[in-house]
């Protein structure tokens, strides 16, 4: 955490050749942090790393279609969203609104 505003520029590619991920670089152009998944055949969990490697995070996908309560099932437009406790709801909220924004989805 820092009290300074920051910008990050995030090239959309892996340092690591076959893997999928992106790299994070600040506004001095230094790689601040990475992001790589391991297993091409598996999209569900991706790790975010410091420069050195050093996983920060384990970030785990599970996408569920959204049901109504009496079962009748909702477009995939419709997620569900788990946010773990100790994290900043509105933050995570902010970053799917992003990623929708980013894949022209909204």
């Amino acid at each position: 955490m820092t009290s300074r505003r920051a910008t990050f520029t995030i090239w959309m590619r892996s340092l690591i050749c076959h893997t999928n991920g992106c790299t994070v670089y600040d506004s001095n152009g230094d790689i601040v942090y990475r992001v790589d998944n391991y297993d091409q055949k598996c999209r569900d969990k991706v790790y975010l790393m410091d420069l050195r490697g050093q996983v920060l995070f384990t970030i785990r996908t599970k996408v569920n279609r959204k049901q109504t309560s009496s079962g009748i099932l909702l477009g995939e437009d419709v997620l569900s969203l788990r946010v773990e406790p100790r994290v900043d709801h509105s933050f995570i909220v902010a970053l799917v609104i992003v990623y929708g924004l980013i894949n022209g989805k909204m």
